[in-house]
């Protein structure tokens, strides 16, 4: 099987890491940050975009967003589904609160996934669904 080397660039444009799977945002942050997140945490994370992409007016957002402007309208919905999942991760929450870094670099790679997801082919955003 052939191996690929990829520069991920969030939609702000800030390099995530070369060779980093995009399921991995535990793995960036904890290089990035010195924190010790686990799979549990990645799950968090993995929640918080599964809750975002079913919201109707994100997707609407990404029908008629370059991805830029998408990254601001997912940034407000970001922290009230940060706010409504507090007491499953107090550490991502608090973290995500008060480190404007890690907000900018875990909105930025959030924003990144969910933008993909609601437009990869059979998303149904941009299909007529």
């Amino acid at each position: 099987m052939a191996q690929f080397s990829v520069k991920i660039i969030s939609l702000t444009g800030s390099v995530l890491g070369e060779n980093q799977h995009l399921s991995r945002l535990i793995d960036v942050v904890n290089d990035r940050f010195g924190t010790d997140f686990n799979q549990a945490d990645q799950l968090f994370f993995d929640q918080i975009i599964e809750a975002a992409i079913s919201d109707s007016a994100l997707r609407q957002a990404a029908m008629v967003n370059p991805g830029d402007k998408f990254e601001l309208v997912f940034k407000n919905l970001l922290e009230a589904l940060f706010v409504e999942r507090m007491d499953q991760n107090e550490e991502i929450f608090a973290r995500f609160m008060n480190d404007r870094s890690f907000q900018k670099l875990v909105t930025g790679w959030l924003s990144t996934e969910a933008y993909r997801k609601l437009n990869s082919p059979g998303a149904g955003v941009n299909d007529g669904r």
